[in-house]
């Protein structure tokens, strides 16, 4: 980096006083002689992507609804290389309309190293104290125009960070919308491209962090649908022209500030309930009975098991019978309503496998694949015939009916 030679105050943006505050007082006064700075300073180690550096732009969720922001370690170390390469780092707030919150570059005129590095500590203290302060100002939240937002500051081989639960109150990513959690990730980004809707991210680096984690009023996800919403944000990152996306937990959890502006809650489907006779039951392909797209694997088959242990250990004890019916959606160019039909019968037999593998009977149990023809199907393509996905996956579902109640 070259040695500077003067003050740089940091440069806010309007309606960041208190973040101008935070940021000028990192910033000293001196000389430094060409023989004393930069300092070699040791960073700790970062995945190989975001060694690369450049300007460091942050989307940072400090709204209803999920706690706190607290910036990881990995995080921190990439604010303190910033820092000390000389480039920008810019803070934008995510709610219903995000704006900038303010930006600062470190330079110093210190005299000798020990001073140098002082300064530099006292810059990164001040900026995450700052990013710290940011408070959401719009109802609502909308991290997919944040993104968006801190990409353009970021520069063609810049670092975006978004600091947020992912979980989106607004068009065209609205997580309340029935079905939105569970949608297929690559199906959901498809249509989300198709509508021009998808953040310019070619060159940067994406970084993730506490995507999933929420505060009351929010419930809590699963972990299926947490897993299901970090594939979400991959994607998005992947197919924005990102060169990488990385994703960090955060290590600890602040509670959220008060008097903030409303965010709507996120409705999270609850498991079904355990069977107490004849019944019938619906298993979205979605929480912990969840299959890969357009198998009848399943994406994590211990979960499944262990979902499914209930519904057997019924069926056992009263000697109920089972009759499981798998339908589709109308995803995939090939519409064909056998295949579908196949797809759908080969989902119901895997459900069945696991009951078998519980200790129900295999002749206690009939299995049909019906693909789309079911009573409550819902039209899944808009006029253009493209497909939606949050509808797409309200269609995905194995039908269990416990029968033979005496």
């Amino acid at each position: 980096m070259p040695t500077p030679d003067r003050i740089r105050p940091a440069r806010i943006l309007a309606r960041a006083a208190s973040l101008a505050v935070l940021l000028a007082a990192a910033l000293s006064a001196g000389a430094c002689a060409e023989s004393c700075c930069p300092p070699e300073v040791e960073f700790a180690a970062l995945p190989g992507c975001l060694e690369q550096g450049g300007q460091l732009a942050l989307a940072v969720g400090a709204r209803a609804n999920q706690p706190a922001p607290v910036l990881p370690g990995e995080v921190q170390t990439l604010l303190q290389r910033a820092a000390y390469d000389g480039n920008r780092i810019s803070v934008f707030r995510v709610d219903g309309d995000p704006k900038p919150a303010g930006d600062a570059t470190f330079s110093t005129n210190a005299q000798n190293n020990l001073r140098w590095r002082k300064d530099l500590e006292n810059f990164q203290r001040n900026v995450t104290q700052a990013i710290g302060a940011v408070k959401a100002e719009k109802p609502e939240a909308n991290p997919l125009e944040a993104l968006a937002r801190a990409s353009e500051a970021a520069g063609g081989d810049g670092t975006v960070v978004l600091l947020d639960s992912g979980l989106q109150t607004l068009p065209p990513l609205d997580f309340r919308q029935d079905g939105m959690l569970d949608a297929d990730p690559v199906e959901l980004v498809d249509f989300l491209e198709k509508e021009g809707q998808l953040p310019h991210l070619e060159g940067r680096a994406m970084v993730l962090v506490g995507i999933g984690t929420t505060a009351e009023p929010q419930q809590s996800l699963d972990t299926s649908r947490r897993d299901n919403l970090l594939e979400i944000w991959r994607e998005i990152g992947k197919r924005a022209g990102a060169r990488c996306v990385e994703a960090f937990a955060t290590s600890q959890q602040a509670p959220a500030a008060a008097g903030l502006p409303a965010v709507g809650a996120v409705a999270v489907p609850p498991p079904p309930n355990p069977p107490t006779s004849c019944t019938t039951v619906s298993l979205r392909d979605a929480g912990r009975v969840k299959f890969r797209p357009n198998t009848a694997e399943f994406l994590d088959e211990q979960e499944a098991a262990a979902e499914l242990k209930t519904y057997a250990d019924t069926v056992t004890a009263k000697k109920y019978q089972v009759k499981l019916t798998g339908t589709t959606s109308s995803a995939g160019e090939n519409r064909n309503t056998d295949n579908k039909r196949q797809l759908s019968l080969d989902r119901a037999e895997a459900v069945k496998r696991i009951l078998v593998g519980h200790g129900v009977a295999a002749s206690d149990i009939e299995t049909f694949g019906v693909g789309m023809d079911f009573t409550g199907f819902v039209k899944d393509r808009d006029g253009d015939g493209a497909l939606v996905p949050q509808l797409a996956a309200r269609n995905r579902q194995v039908i269990l009916e416990l029968t033979g109640c005496r």
